[in-house]
């Protein structure tokens, strides 16, 4: 659950833009690149992505996992027939995704990916850097990679969801410093290529990410127009 359960009254879809915004200005601005519908999408799917990360950071692993299966079934709700929950996120999910049935498995799939991370750290006491468990970190971000293309593109090809998932693990094992992360990020840059246009605002927010000096926010928004222009990160 969140801080905005049960609000006075439900925030507005400005709101939510705003909240994103202040919350991840990258993948905000990257959502500025998709059509209306799609935008709302993407900025309820990454809003609901926030609340799991922050279940990973609760003092103790099982409390993330009460957060993590409250979402779960809240989605149930949103995806049945009967009412939703008095949540604004939770009612913002079910506007944005009605007549989207196709969406209700890969939001259940990103739960899980974060579930399976919690049962980690209830194993280990906490992170363990390397090995499998960051491999379910970088499963954790590729499933959240192929939602956003399917909430932008309904029907993608699999081997267009497939590239943006390698995109989204090499931009987090760059972000990490695990060994090998520079060739697998221009490899996964490469595969990008096969990605439709009207998909990419789901990566733009990786625009640059080959290292360096973090941009100025002229040069973050430069970056990313130049991908969507281009095609390439």
């Amino acid at each position: 659950m969140s801080d905005t359960a049960n609000p006075p009254n439900l925030a507005s879809k400005e709101e939510f833009d705003a909240r994103l915004k202040r919350t991840d200005e990258d993948r905000w601005l990257a959502t500025r690149y998709a059509d209306d519908a799609g935008r709302e999408r993407l900025v309820a799917i990454y809003l609901m992505n926030n609340e799991l990360q922050r279940a990973l950071q609760a003092r103790e692993a099982m409390l993330g996992k009460i957060r993590v299966q409250w979402w779960r079934e809240t989605l149930e709700q949103v995806g049945g027939a009967g009412p939703v929950r008095r949540h604004d996120l939770a009612e913002e999910l079910a506007r944005v995704t009605s007549g989207r049935g196709d969406l209700m498995a890969p939001l259940m799939a990103l739960v899980d990916a974060f579930d399976d991370i919690l049962d980690d750290h209830l194993r280990a006491g906490g992170h363990q850097d390397g090995g499998e468990h960051e491999a379910r970190h970088l499963a954790a971000e590729a499933k959240l990679m192929r939602l956003a293309g399917l909430a932008l593109a309904p029907g993608a090809a699999e081997a267009q969801l497939v590239a943006m998932g390698r995109v989204a693990e090499a931009a987090l094992a760059m972000k990490a410093g695990l060994d090998g992360a520079a060739e697998r990020w221009d490899a996964a840059r490469r595969g990008a290529r096969v990605v439709p246009s009207g998909m990419w605002p789901a990566m733009l927010h990786l625009a640059g990410r080959s290292g360096g000096p973090e941009p100025s926010a002229f040069g973050k928004r430069w970056r990313m127009f130049n991908a969507a222009l281009w095609r390439r990160l």
